[in-house]
């Protein structure tokens, strides 16, 4: 097992947020905002069209158990791999390929989620920088 037990109930808790919300596209949309991710790049992480995402998160459509369990995989796969870069430690693609397989990732998909959120760390990082250098 690769992932720390605070990942697996980092998910638990995501997965379980949106189940359990009336309004389960808003919780959606919320964490994909949180996750610094348009619409157009949670839906080719997730090999869906963007307009299935908009229905989702406007409440047209009620996303599946499937659907949940793999956007709470990425939803912390994303968190972890920004926590491990403002620690500075090395991201290791072969590692988080490993703790995705245990999030219900697909494999295949790991290596831009990855890629995304270290690019969405260091645009904030970037930014943060500018302000504090006024």
């Amino acid at each position: 097992m690769y992932a720390p037990e605070w990942m697996l109930e980092k998910a638990k808790v995501v997965a379980g947020e949106i189940v359990n919300a009336e309004d389960r596209g808003a919780i959606i949309q919320a964490y994909r905002e949180k996750m610094d991710l348009t619409q157009e790049q949670l839906s080719r992480i997730m090999r869906l069209r963007r307009e299935t995402i908009s229905r989702i998160e406007h409440g047209k459509v009620t996303p599946t158990l499937a659907f949940i369990h793999t956007f709470s995989g990425i939803a912390t796969l994303m968190e972890a791999v920004k926590s491990y870069r403002s620690m500075n430690r090395a991201v290791e693609y072969l590692y988080f390929i490993r703790i995705g397989a245990e999030l219900g990732v697909p494999q295949e998909n790991v290596v831009s989620i990855v890629d995304t959120a270290l690019m969405n760390y260091e645009k904030k990082r970037r930014k943060a920088i500018r302000f504090l250098e006024r």
